[in-house]
């Protein structure tokens, strides 16, 4: 006699992989999902963070009618320091408004506070992961009466974006989430417009932060091309262009981080017109437009990193 067996119904390989597909695709979609989540969370407490900063500062403004200076330097990362009666420091004085300043909740990045105008002024500085409509290119950028966006942002230039370089050929490093210049590269920043407006009364700022490795030997370069209301371009205090930032800047060691703030006048702010071109801290005479121009490894074989430039008034 035979037996009969009972066929039974299976996947055949095509459903199988169409199956595996989905799960994959169902998976991916998870994780994008998640690491958004988690994006806006550590926004949300990046937002929290600077308003707690914010009011600490200006309690210690209320005490002392200047805003504090940061352990003495221009490169102020104040994550873990104490704000209290003698300043932003390692260690707390009697009055404490902030024991232990928040740090940003990644370690590749960080708050940073600039003393301003001898302390008549400042600014804190913090970069968010998404784009937001408080905050175009994810840019805080705070100082005593409120949110003050610099000139870049305002004028809808990301820094982070290598299609705004222009004249010169840069990438972008995702790693070190910066700009990648490798040999000599003239770069200048500026809106569709063409130009950012310029006021000379105010009190301008700019600043950037550049490593460089293969080498020490060729400078930074950082400041603005002016021109006059008729768009002519206008003579460099001193040179070619206004290096206020940083002349022929150089670091001390390779794949380091190294923060130039309006470095070729000492912090002190750009501010009035003179015709005296080696005056750096004035813009020419008649100014009323301007590019913010950057150069790196002048005349040089090296490559620089760059990231959080920013073109601010007091």
């Amino acid at each position: 006699m035979f037996k009969k067996f009972k066929i039974q119904s299976a996947f055949t390989l095509i459903e199988l992989l169409v199956v595996i597909s989905i799960i994959g695709i169902l998976s991916t979609l998870s994780v994008v999902a998640l690491n958004n989540a988690r994006s806006k969370a550590r926004d949300a407490r990046r937002l929290s963070d600077i308003k707690q900063i914010n009011l600490a500062l200006e309690l210690y403004y209320n005490e002392t009618g200047v805003y504090p200076p940061a352990s003495g330097t221009l490169d102020a990362n104040i994550a873990g320091l104490c704000l209290s009666d003698i300043g932003i420091s390692s260690t707390c004085g009697t009055l404490v408004y902030l024991q232990k300043i928040p740090g940003d909740p990644l370690n590749n990045r960080d708050y940073q506070y600039r003393q301003l105008s001898s302390g008549l002024s400042y600014r804190l500085f913090a970069q968010l992961e998404n784009d937001i409509p408080e905050y175009p290119s994810g840019s805080i950028s705070m100082g005593p009466n409120g949110h003050s966006p610099d000139l870049l942002v305002a004028n809808g230039i990301d820094w982070r974006d290598v299609d705004n370089w222009k004249n010169c050929t840069v990438s972008w490093d995702d790693e070190l989430q910066a700009i990648k210049a490798v040999n000599y590269q003239s770069c200048s920043l500026y809106p569709l417009s063409g130009y950012i407006f310029i006021d000379t009364n105010q009190k301008y700022y700019i600043e950037a932060e550049y490593m460089t490795t293969g080498g020490t030997t060729y400078g930074f370069y950082l400041g603005t091309i002016s021109y006059d209301s008729a768009k002519n371009v206008l003579p460099g205090h001193p040179g070619s262009y206004d290096y206020f930032g940083a002349l022929a800047a150089r670091p001390t060691s390779t794949g380091v981080w190294n923060l130039v703030m309006n470095k070729k006048i000492n912090g002190q702010p750009r501010t009035g017109e003179s015709a005296t071109q080696s005056l750096c801290d004035r813009w020419h005479a008649g100014t009323a437009l301007a590019r913010v121009y950057i150069a790196s490894n002048h005349n040089g074989p090296q490559i620089t990193y760059i990231r959080n430039v920013r073109f601010y008034v007091e």
